[in-house]
């Protein structure tokens, strides 16, 4: 009888702190029929594997769990019934499953060096030279594009302001909005983040330690306001968020990082006669037209650090101490040496 071979994973067998992140080898899976096996060549991390990892009140996470919903790789099995794509093939996994909520959330993800997932979620991608960048793209970057146009229909020459600019979908929105001919008022916590968004390109950057932006976007804006205003901080930002939109103008929310139980002044509400929108996740399209971005050089993801496999509570840990500019990106040790360093290429 043969064992099952084995691989490196980050699983949390408990809900908790970061120590509950443990990395060592376990059973690799078998794809089932209509599935695939992706060897993954790089998973970044974001604000739900930290949701996850902690324990989502009313979504149960099934234990021993296995986060990491963005993920690029290789198709390295298909299950039977499963076909249309080669063995081989570098792919882009889009996390969201269909009526079953997202790798990395209901279904283990890609914190491993294998994850299986169903062949309608695989992305074949022309080039597997940059796949830390791609392993960047859905959660933020496809939250953002989704949120900006098909939600926010933010269009050229119009004010965007981007509070928690420096997150994942924050750097998104900003280089998103630069791209498509906006212009970009970045809030941000510091200087030193501050820097990095005027080098990516924001018109202006507004720093409030404090959260108090409000008063600074007003100013910017010669009193007023911006055409849209994106906030996915929630609790503590909301209602700077809401007296910086303009008459007429779009308050956009895709998440509540600092709490959900914001409160919303009705009277700026009705007196500008705002619109506040919501919106969740990223359509497919949104993701091919990431990709062909991605590969024709027009955007360039931004990546805070790429660290191994095996450091994975670190990378979780920059996240969740707010020291993250960009996306972090975690890398299978084995691999290592070979993704890693084509991010500087």
């Amino acid at each position: 009888m043969h064992s099952a071979p084995l691989m490196q994973a980050a699983v949390i067998r408990e809900h908790g702190g970061p120590e509950r992140i443990q990395v060592g080898r376990i059973e690799r899976p078998e794809p089932a029929p209509g599935e695939a096996l992706v060897r993954v060549a790089a998973c970044a991390v974001n604000h739900l594997d930290i949701f996850a990892r902690r324990g989502m009140p009313g979504l149960p996470v099934p234990l021993p769990h296995i986060g990491g919903g963005d993920i690029a790789g290789w198709v390295e099995a298909l299950g039977s019934t499963a076909g249309g794509i080669a063995i081989g093939t570098p792919v882009l996994v889009d996390p969201i499953l269909e009526g079953r909520g997202m790798l990395g959330e209901n279904r283990r993800g890609g914190l491993a060096e294998y994850v299986t997932v169903p062949i309608t979620n695989l992305m074949p991608l022309a080039d597997d030279t940059r796949m830390v960048e791609f392993a960047s793209l859905a959660v933020a970057y496809g939250t953002a594009r989704r949120m900006l146009f098909s939600r926010g229909g933010l269009t050229a020459g119009e004010t965007l302001v981007v509070v928690g600019a420096s997150g994942g979908v924050g750097v998104g929105c900003v280089q998103l909005g630069k791209l498509a001919g906006a212009r970009v008022i970045a809030c941000t916590s510091s200087e030193a983040k501050g820097s990095k968004l005027r080098e990516l390109g924001a018109d202006e950057v507004v720093v409030a330690p404090d959260g108090r932006f409000g008063q600074q976007v007003w100013a910017l804006t010669k009193k007023a306001g911006a055409d849209v205003v994106v906030d996915y901080s929630g609790k503590d930002t909301w209602g700077q968020s809401l007296r910086s939109v303009r008459k007429g103008g779009r308050l956009l929310c895709c998440g509540g990082t600092s709490g959900h139980e914001a409160v919303t002044d009705l009277r700026y509400l009705w007196v500008r006669e705002i619109d506040i929108r919501g919106s969740d996740g990223w359509t497919r399209q949104d993701l091919i037209e990431l990709c062909s971005m991605v590969a024709s050089g027009r955007l360039r993801p931004v990546i805070h650090a790429v660290l191994p496999l095996s450091r994975a509570r670190d990378a979780v840990d920059e996240l969740e101490a707010r020291r993250a500019f960009g996306k972090v990106v975690v890398v299978p040790d084995a691999l290592f040496d070979q993704v890693a360093p084509r991010t500087t290429a």
